[in-house]
């Protein structure tokens, strides 16, 4: 007896202390907030509604179980975002997709979610969504009550009158009759003799711009960049002829990493970087080198150029 009733003693304290927890404890502090994507639309436009909460640890919102239909609204798709922290407890988002076939003012209607505290069942509020007004208007223009093509149909063509087309044809005549007198007294010329200049092997043809270039008198300071500026354009076509790159349009750097992968011996690169990183100061840094140092960027051109040099491997017979 004594055992049963400090048990029922025990509840009672119990119950008395969760009623007075339930008085002092403080109400959920939750907000919701609705909008809509646009208030005007055209027919079969997709309108998003957007609900976003805020709400305390312990609490949890109940989203309705939601048909097919919204009004006259059709619902395309949901989506519920995990909730996200934010200061003083979390957010979460839900997006409504929806979309309408009719014109005139529709309403989105009014839903309802209710904010559940798993720590206290009987406190759930419940919540409601802004009521919006969309204006959805025709696609058609003003004042159509039909469907309307698009583009209106071609009017008839006239008919062409036969001078026109027997002038046509005469011109059509002329013209074929000159191509194929003109072909025929194209067959009957000699062939162009070949030139022997794209002949010539890669390096012949820089020794002799090089000792073009070496003849010419170079006095002033324009002349004198413009005979740097020849030389390094001399050994860069000789390059690209030689070694099948593009070097008129490659920086020095890009040179020295392709010769790691042509047949150029170990030392010759070292030399042509020499060349070319004398020739950029001239052409970048705008420095002119000393008259005594134009024959010493000649010869190194000069020995570049012979280091690496194939020779035909079959000889042209003089005629």
């Amino acid at each position: 007896m004594l055992r049963e009733a400090l048990l029922k003693t025990g509840r009672t304290v119990l119950l008395i202390l969760f009623f007075l927890i339930g008085l002092n404890a403080e109400p959920i502090s939750v907000t919701l907030e609705s909008s809509v994507g646009t208030t005007i639309a055209t027919i079969g436009d997709r309108v998003h509604l957007n609900v976003l909460m805020r709400y305390p640890a312990g609490t949890r919102f109940e989203f309705p179980v939601l048909s097919e239909k919204l009004g006259k609204w059709e619902l395309l798709d949901q989506k519920i975002s995990e909730p996200k922290k934010v200061k003083g407890g979390f957010q979460q988002e839900w997006s409504l997709e929806l979309t309408v076939f009719d014109t005139g003012k529709v309403i989105v209607p009014v839903l309802e979610l209710r904010a559940v505290n798993d720590a206290d069942s009987s406190v759930s509020p419940l919540f409601q969504t802004d009521e919006f007004v969309v204006d959805v208007i025709s696609v058609l223009p003003p004042g159509t009550t039909e469907p309307k093509d698009i583009k209106p149909p071609f009017a008839i063509r006239k008919i062409v009158p036969w001078t026109v087309i027997i002038f046509g044809l005469l011109i059509t005549a002329i013209l074929f009759g000159w191509w194929f007198y003109y072909r025929r007294w194209k067959m009957q010329q000699p062939p162009t003799p070949l030139d022997e200049h794209y002949l010539e092997a890669p390096h012949v043809t820089a020794f002799r711009k090089l000792d073009e270039l070496k003849s010419r008198p170079h006095k002033a300071e324009a002349e004198t960049r413009q005979y740097y500026f020849k030389i390094s354009e001399i050994v860069r076509e000789y390059l690209e002829r030689r070694f099948f790159i593009k070097a008129l349009e490659m920086t020095t750097r890009e040179i020295m990493n392709t010769f790691h992968d042509l047949d150029v011996e170990t030392g010759i690169d070292v030399e042509y970087k020499t060349l070319f990183n004398g020739l950029d100061l001239v052409k970048f840094a705008k420095m002119i080198p000393e008259a005594s140092e134009m024959i010493t960027y000649w010869d190194l051109a000069y020995n570049c150029i012979d280091k690496t040099k194939r020779e035909p491997f079959l000889n042209r017979r003089s005629s």
